[in-house]
């Protein structure tokens, strides 16, 4: 009798408790209909009696106007004796609720955006995708929205889902076989924090004391997650000792690998392959790239840009960052910080800790000089404070070829300066350390703290190259680590053909030779299948270190022996190759001679010293 009235007192004294000032959304992912999902929202208790609820206009890391309000359909507002309230649409992204001091629920339904047809398309990884049964890709920022005034309040997201689906986030789950209960401290931690649903693949490991969690969606199950963890691992201890440890205690790889038949198809509609950086994950949009070593470079090229992030803006940010304004978005003008200096980072990383090689390092920068070109007579900073605008917005590519110049540039003027006591990685993780993730900087006066922690000359960089609009003089920050940049120069070399490629048959797992219309040194006949060169066999792992020694820039072999499989039969093509030179367009490449302090300069830059 002692516990029954226990247990009567306890259902009883609720009746009274107060309504949850929290948000609680429940998502149903099962009863999916024409590629909708249904949304309902228990609001939290409103005092005002007109109130406007809002999705997101832009949201950070993405610098572009989006509406995702646009995907929004059959918006309704209820009472707490479910009648229907006035609510009047103010714009794409914004619904005004009358009576709101009565309000108890909101329901809507979700669009997803992958498939959508408008010429403002939703760069993948940060819209949302819903294919009932296979995957459901939720940029929390694209199916919740907030409440004016109450974006601060805590939210429960109660998801029902397929037995057969995982959810895949850095957020608190507590999960059942047929329903997820996520929690964040507010809208802003909800929009960071992506969901990715669909069939288990994940694999987990340490870098340091930093658990990285790896989450894999491949549309014909090419790709694994244990294959991408054996790629992210390198990167991932090269980060931690590039970090002296990683400044967060666990982080989320979410990566989405389409068919490539269909990615083609969503990339010609407006889309492109790439990521979205958040705090403590990243979400990925990549094609299942048939070559391995292909894939493997593409994953570890965008999965360092986005990791680094954890740096800046993570832990260095201003505060138009820090106090994103969702529906009047302001932004900062530190674009060249918080992608430019990450995108050189990314590169620098894997130099330092032999992913790539020097020759990889200063090819990869060459092609961002030859992309740089198009967009290299603006500031830097008057275009990411006005990137939203259409004067400006064509130009926000320029932050990770420009922008990654300019930081390679800055580093070696810090070493320069300081001989070599401080270069950039210090003065950003001494401002990581000054600040913080929770400590945003004054966007105004940042660059008085940064040429505080560098050198006083720095000064003088930032108002003509970051501030200012005068072109970067390559050649002379080339010169600086003993290499040598032209516009173009006249190289000489040995070729088979200015026609000869390859391609992949993925089927019989072969190279192919396609030679074109013209003739070629060796006699070598399309569709030959590429078997062997000077006696080494060549394989998916050694095709690039191949096709650039002895076809794209050989310039000290004359001789060739190739080994063909033509018609079934092995074939051995043997033969001088033809002498002579071509120009080529922004090139790079290391002196004859270089100086003691250019030697210096360059052992500083790939690690050696």
């Amino acid at each position: 009798m002692k516990d029954f009235l226990k247990l009567a007192a306890f259902i009883f004294f609720p009746v009274f408790a107060s309504a949850q000032n929290e948000y609680t959304y429940h998502a149903d992912l099962v009863n999916v209909k024409k590629d909708q999902v249904a949304i309902e929202l228990h609001t939290p208790p409103v005092k005002e009696k007109t109130i406007i609820y809002s999705f997101p206009k832009a949201i950070p890391g993405s610098y572009s106007q989006k509406d995702f309000g646009r995907f929004i359909t059959e918006f309704t507002a209820y009472d707490n004796a479910g009648k229907k309230l006035k609510v009047k649409k103010l714009n794409p992204n914004q619904y005004e609720i009358a009576s709101a001091n009565e309000l108890k629920k909101i329901t809507y339904k979700v669009d997803d955006t992958w498939d959508e047809m408008h010429p403002n398309f939703v760069f993948q990884p940060g819209g949302t995708n819903i294919e009932a049964g296979k995957n459901f890709v939720l940029n929390n920022h694209a199916f919740f929205g907030y409440l004016e005034g109450y974006k601060m309040l805590p939210i429960k997201l109660v998801i029902n889902k397929p037995e057969d689906m995982y959810g895949a986030t850095n957020m608190k789950v507590d999960r059942t076989p047929t329903k997820d209960v996520l929690y964040a401290k507010d809208y802003v931690f909800l929009a960071d924090n992506p969901i990715v649903y669909a069939k288990p693949d994940t694999t987990s490991f340490l870098a340091g004391t930093t658990k990285i969690n790896i989450s894999v969606y491949s549309a014909t199950g090419k790709v694994k997650s244990e294959q991408i963890a054996g790629w992210l691992k390198p990167m991932a201890s090269a980060l931690a000792k590039f970090f002296n440890g990683l400044p967060v205690a666990s982080y989320q790889f979410l990566y989405y690998f389409d068919d490539p038949a269909t990615s083609m198809a969503r990339k010609n509609n407006g889309g492109g392959y790439g990521a979205l950086e958040h705090n403590y994950s990243s979400l990925y949009y990549l094609p299942e790239v048939p070559l391995e070593s292909q894939l493997k470079s593409l994953v570890n090229e965008v999965s360092s840009h986005e990791f680094l992030h954890i740096l800046t803006p993570l832990n260095l940010h201003s505060k138009e960052i820090h106090d994103f304004d969702y529906v009047n978005p302001k932004m900062s003008k530190h674009l060249w910080l918080y992608e430019g200096v990450t995108e050189y980072f990314a590169h620098l990383v894997q130099l330092q800790h032999g992913i790539i090689s020097e020759e990889e390092f200063f090819k990869n920068m060459r092609s961002k000089i030859g992309q740089a070109k198009e967009h290299w007579d603006f500031s830097m900073t008057e275009m990411s404070k006005n990137v939203l605008t259409d004067q400006y917005k064509s130009k926000y590519e320029s932050v990770y070829n420009k922008g990654a110049l300019l930081g390679l540039a800055l580093d070696l003027f810090i070493r320069e300066k300081t001989d070599h006591k401080k270069d950039l990685k210090d003065v950003v993780l001494s401002l990581s350390k000054k600040f913080g993730p929770e400590k945003p900087f004054d966007d105004e006066t940042f660059f008085d703290d940064f040429i505080a922690a560098s050198h006083p000359a720095v000064r003088g960089f930032i108002a003509d190259y970051i501030e200012g609009a005068k072109p970067l003089p390559i050649n002379e920050y080339m010169d600086k680590m003993g290499y040598e940049f032209a516009q173009e120069k006249q190289v000489n070399g040995y070729f088979i053909s200015t026609q000869l490629g390859l391609k992949y048959d993925d089927v019989n797992n072969k190279f192919l030779f396609t030679t074109g219309s013209g003739e070629n040194a060796l006699a070598i006949k399309n569709n030959d299948v590429f078997y062997k060169i000077n006696g080494i066999e060549v394989t998916e792992k050694n095709l690039e270190e191949v096709w650039e020694k002895y076809f794209r820039s050989n310039s000290t072999i004359p001789t060739l022996t190739l080994t063909v499989i033509r018609n079934g039969v092995e074939t051995e093509l043997k033969g001088d190759l033809y002498k002579g030179y071509k120009n080529e367009q922004d090139y790079v490449g290391p002196v004859d001679n270089p100086t003691t302090e250019q030697k210096r300069m360059l052992e500083k830059i790939v690690g050696r010293s």
